[in-house]
């Protein structure tokens, strides 16, 4: 018996061995995180909370603060149940291509309408009661235990591409005693792996893994392994609900390509990241950012009497409530494509903003800017089109985008007001009095039935100024948007200093400071100097376009060459796979000849889209799906796709 210890002790102390060989290699993060723990542990600077154990010849985890097991069971039996109730349906897993209504067949959208023939053949010919895949390409792993489970799972569906997420570091290093985690990059597979309870990090392994092969992301299957761990599961379904391909589809892009184009052919100044970044044209000025919140009633009297010590800069919503108290904004930021930024933007007085620069993203609607159009404007591209002037981003809303861009022009002393990611607490007012919007959300949803999640949902969480405001989940994708910003923009920026003077959600980054602390501190400030548009000047240019008459034979080419392809005839998926790769890599490279990375990154744009579908048909078990007559079918539309995709480029371009 003694003698069988020994060797399971060789045993688990190689199968640890190997394991830190494959993190130091592959995940050297995860490596330090476990080296350093394992330090503290010998030289007994930390005391374990779990121990690995050995019980009734199978192994545990026990928790020493609470003498409790972490599974009370026979972990290989365990291993094995979950494994058997792991299949290739769709049990356990995100749906993320979109359902029309009765949630079977698929949905349709204008918004992607190269596709629509393709979708429209699948909602034909698959029987959607009956899914079942071939293959799954994709696995996300919540909590690994001691990782037996991983283990069987893997065997069992093999997935190409795995991620595996263990918030416990202690938990996971035990893991590594019992599971060879580099079984999940064998073969050409893929693992992306974090250890942690940071959530951005968390939450950018999980855009690495979405990014990779973004063509299989039709669906996702998981397992979660404890009930501790749902938060994590949420934070998934959050993430894949707004970061699908069929959320962003290309024909925006298209629609953002062309407006980008006539701004530049218009002689619009555009923002050149160079000068940007040389310039640095607000460091060492307080910079107030001003957004819709209910908060800012709060302070528009205050702003009103202390103008003159800031650089404002406001979202275009809330324009003409500054109008109305004579708040006159350095900078006013507008991004949203729809023509409704015309009314925000519409002030009383007509030279109201003379003094002012109007920073836009390129894919605003035309209507707009021709609303402004005696005012001193400026874009920033919307899309990276053209690579000299370079690319400052793009966020999901306004008030990150005033956020991001003040802090791209230096300011490194930054107050913000009105990003309060919560109504008003006693009203319900979701933006501040006299906003160019105006909507009420309600204070309480107790009424609501618990089996019904909505967008609308009031909870409770931890406030700025206050210990607990009441908010909504609508509402709390402000606060990610702002606290997924700031972590970004402090990788780069290391002496920034943002204060939030919002009586809202607190934001993680953001120094909460109350009224009396910043009316201190107002006093001490010099009055600003009243040159914003020179300093716009300084840091655009008017570009100069590319000629694209070059690339417009290149685009003629492969059209021609498309309709060439659809005259295939096709007996097999793989013959049908091959050919298009084939004429997939032959298009690329033929982008690479052209001006900038448009006609690549838009082919590519369309192809993410597309072969989500095209992949999820090729992946099921049905019968009948991949005959000649199928395949050709399916091929030729694809193709049409192509084509139409490549002629609206050149038409943008033209």
């Amino acid at each position: 018996m003694e003698e069988e210890l020994i060797d399971l002790s060789s045993t688990l102390f190689e199968i640890y061995r190997r394991n830190l060989v494959f993190l130091e290699e592959y995940f050297p993060k995860v490596f330090d995180k476990v080296d350093i723990l394992s330090k503290e542990l010998d030289e007994e600077k930390y005391f374990p909370k779990y121990t690995l154990e050995y019980v009734d010849n199978y192994f545990d985890i026990l928790n020493v603060e609470t003498n409790s097991w972490y599974y009370g069971e026979n972990t290989y039996a365990d291993g094995d149940f979950r494994a058997k109730h792991s299949n290739f349906t769709k049990d356990g897993s995100l749906d993320l291509l979109r359902k029309g209504l009765g949630g079977k067949k698929l949905a349709k959208s204008e918004s992607f309408k190269d596709v629509l023939p393709i979708i429209d053949y699948m909602n034909d010919i698959i029987d959607f009661d009956t899914i079942e895949f071939q293959k799954v390409y994709k696995f996300i792993f919540i909590g690994t235990g001691l990782g037996i489970h991983l283990h069987e799972i893997n065997k069992k569906l093999d997935p190409f591409t795995t991620l595996i997420i263990e918030p416990e570091l202690e938990v996971f290093r035990l893991s590594l005693f019992v599971t060879d985690y580099s079984e999940f990059q064998k073969n050409n597979k893929k693992l992306f792996l974090y250890v942690g309870d940071d959530k951005f990090e968390r939450i950018n392994a999980i855009q690495q893994f979405y990014n990779y092969h973004n063509y299989m992301n039709y669906n996702i299957k998981h397992h979660l392994l404890i009930q501790n761990n749902e938060t994590i599961l949420a934070e998934i379904k959050d993430f894949f609900s707004t970061n699908t391909t069929t959320s962003f589809p290309y024909s925006l892009t298209l629609k953002n390509i062309h407006r980008t184009i006539k701004y530049m052919r218009d002689e619009e100044r555009f923002f050149d990241t160079t000068l940007i970044m040389e310039q640095k044209v607000l460091k060492d000025k307080p910079t107030l950012i001003v957004a819709a919140g209910p908060s800012l009633d709060n302070y528009i009297d205050w702003i009103c009497e202390h103008q003159n010590k800031f650089i404002i800069v406001c979202v275009d919503v809330i324009l003409r409530k500054l109008e109305e108290h004579q708040i006159i904004p350095d900078i006013v930021v507008s991004i949203d494509p729809s023509h409704l930024c015309g009314k925000y933007l519409t002030t009383e007085n007509k030279d109201f903003l003379k003094d002012s620069a109007i920073v836009f993203l390129s894919q605003q609607e035309e209507s707009v800017v021709e609303i402004v159009k005696d005012t001193k404007k400026y874009f920033s591209q919307s899309i990276p089109l053209l690579v000299d002037i370079g690319y400052m981003g793009s966020v999901s809303n306004v008030g990150t985008f005033a956020l991001l861009v003040s802090i791209h022009f230096g300011a490194n002393k930054v107050y913000t007001i009105g990003n309060d990611a919560a109504f008003n607490q006693e009203t319900g007012n979701r933006y501040s009095k006299g906003s160019s919007n105006n909507l009420v959300d309600e204070l309480d949803s107790s009424a609501k039935s618990d089996n019904i999640i909505s967008n609308y949902d009031v909870m409770e969480v931890e406030g700025n100024l206050r210990e607990k405001v009441r908010t909504n989940r609508i509402l709390m994708t402000f606060k990610e948007a702002f606290e997924s910003t700031m972590y970004s923009l402090k990788v780069f920026y290391k002496d920034l200093e943002v204060y939030n003077l919002s009586d809202g959600v607190k934001l993680n980054g953001f120094e909460p400071m109350s009224f009396e602390i910043i009316n201190s501190l107002v006093e001490e400030m010099e009055e600003k100097e009243k040159n914003i548009q020179e300093l716009m000047d300084q840091i655009s240019i008017v570009v100069e376009m590319p000629d694209y008459t070059k690339d417009i034979k290149i685009l003629n080419s492969i059209v021609n060459k498309a309709k060439k392809y659809k005259k295939n005839q096709l007996t097999s998926r793989n013959g049908f796979l091959e050919e298009k790769l084939s004429l997939m890599v032959w298009i690329l490279e033929q982008s690479k000849k052209t001006n900038g990375a448009i006609i690549g990154n838009m082919f590519l744009h369309y192809t993410e889209l597309v072969d989500i579908y095209v992949n999820f048909l090729l992946n099921l078990r049905q019968q009948n799906l991949y005959d000649k007559k199928h395949l050709i079918k399916i091929n030729q539309l694809w193709l049409d796709g192509v084509i139409n995709v490549i002629t609206d480029i050149r038409k943008a371009i033209s």
